[in-house]
């Protein structure tokens, strides 16, 4: 009997000692096999996170050029707004730059023709104002020829005339002005009488 357990004893050991060393390679498998996938899974998930990073950066730089060409677009809208209104203000100035330099020209012009025709008229005033002295200075001339004859040929003569007040003499004969003013018809407009 004693035998026998001692037996019983050796093979329940030996049948434990086999299920301990299947349980141990069985666990070592597993945790071999467990192992392996937390290896797959994690060069996985680094792969996925790897990818998963690189389509954040792709749409990242999408959205960096989107945003660069909506930029863009803008700057090119606003230079073309800013050329729009330069031009526009250029036209405007330009037409009212113009409208000013005519309204000026015109006046200058104006101005020019006024001063002109006040020199004009100031040179025929001259002119027949020097006209009529040197009429006057003649027929005071020839009144004290005549008045120089008619007292050598005894007092008579006169024609007929009369006498009138003189602004260089004291009188003048009435046929010497007759003469004078029919001189001065005879001539024309006194403003265009000449000194010749």
């Amino acid at each position: 009997e004693t035998y026998l357990f001692r037996a019983a004893c050796s093979e329940l050991r030996t049948e434990i000692s086999n299920t301990r060393r299947t349980t141990h390679r069985t666990s070592t498998t597993n945790l071999s096999h467990l192992t392996h996938e937390t290896d797959i899974l994690s060069q996985r998930l680094a792969q996925e996170a790897s990818a998963l990073k690189d389509d954040l950066k792709g749409l990242l730089n999408d959205r960096k050029m989107a945003v660069k060409m909506e930029q863009q677009a803008m700057d090119q809208a606003i230079q073309e707004l800013n050329h729009k209104i330069t031009v526009k203000l250029m036209s405007d100035s330009k037409s009212e730059v113009e409208g000013l330099r005519w309204v000026l020209t015109r006046r200058a012009a104006m101005a020019i023709a006024s001063m002109a025709l006040l020199i004009l008229g100031s040179l025929r005033y001259t002119t027949y104002w020097l006209h009529v002295r040197e009429q006057e200075s003649r027929l005071a001339a020839e009144r004290a020829n005549a008045a120089a004859v008619s007292s050598s040929g005894g007092g008579g003569g006169g024609g007929g005339g009369f006498t009138v007040p003189s602004r260089e003499t004291s009188t003048q004969t009435g046929t010497d002005t007759e003469a004078m003013l029919a001189n001065v018809s005879k001539d024309g407009s006194p403003a265009y009488v000449s000194l010749g």
